[in-house]
């Protein structure tokens, strides 16, 4: 996911029982509904001036963390950016061999590369990363999705779980599209840059996970920029690794160096003009 807000139209819910009022609970006390609604520039729901039907999606506080939702009968529960996450937790840590996605990375052993996630999401795939001991810039172009991951990250740095804080600290969080960003940075130039373009493969079904179906309906107007990969290629110093499906095509029609293929997914690896370099 890639400066724009979608035209889904996006309301701020009041915070459940066990949010706010919890005091300091999962790392201190959120803004209340107002300063969410005013930091982001959305409108307040339920109001007299936005009718139930005007709001695609809400966002709100649950236990302290910033969650969204369809808001639909029958849509699922709310979801939030949460790296304490038993699931992601257990992963790390009873993995019997390197992730793919640190395979595709190319690092020597006990090599930290500086490693920038252009298309940070949900920031799973950027957490793996700064677990494996790698500094991560995290780009996020989206209002939500960004405020997302801004309030996972201060409840992982404010964790009882010092292995989680420090990972955290690894993980820098930056608002807007990353090339111009990057090329800003003038002659520092990140190790290896990181894409998983959402669209436009993926559909509803069974094998589309929860999350990504939630961006996908809430960020369906917002493809990635036309140029992504070929502005990664010139700003990386080592290597592009692209995440695509299986039996997708290549970003941008740009064939790569060589691929890590799994059943479901593939890694997309371009070397680039520096990588013989350091």
């Amino acid at each position: 996911m890639l400066l724009s807000m979608s035209t889904s139209r996006i309301c701020i819910a009041p915070s459940i029982e066990g949010g706010p009022a919890a005091g300091t609970a999962r790392g201190g006390a959120p803004e209340s509904q107002a300063q969410l609604a005013t930091r982001l520039s959305l409108p307040l729901w339920p109001s007299e001036k936005v009718a139930d039907e005007q709001c695609d999606f809400l966002l709100f506080y649950d236990n302290a963390c910033l969650s969204l939702q369809q808001n639909d009968q029958g849509a699922s529960g709310p979801l939030c950016v949460d790296f304490e996450d038993a699931t992601l937790t257990y992963r790390q840590r009873h993995s019997r061999q390197p992730e793919a996605i640190l395979k595709a990375l190319g690092a020597k052993h006990g090599e930290t590369l500086r490693i920038v996630d252009a298309t940070a999401g949900w920031g799973l795939d950027a957490f793996v990363l700064a677990a494996a001991g790698h500094r991560v810039d995290l780009f996020e172009r989206s209002v939500i999705l960004h405020a997302l991951l801004q309030d996972g990250l201060r409840r992982a740095a404010a964790s009882v779980d010092e292995r989680l804080a420090v990972v955290a600290g690894r993980m820098t969080l930056h608002f807007g599209d990353s090339s111009p960003r990057l090329k800003a940075w003038g002659d520092v130039h990140p190790d290896v840059i990181y894409l998983d373009p959402m669209f436009p493969e993926r559909s509803k079904s069974a094998k589309v996970k929860k999350n990504m179906y939630l961006l996908q309906q809430m960020l369906h107007d917002e493809p990635p920029t036309e140029t992504l990969l070929r502005d990664a290629l010139s700003l990386a110093r080592r290597r592009v690794v692209v995440k695509r499906p299986a039996h997708a095509g290549f970003l941008e029609d740009i064939r790569p160096s060589f691929q890590l293929t799994g059943k479901s997914s593939r890694f997309d690896i371009y070397l680039t003009r520096n990588s013989g370099a350091g």
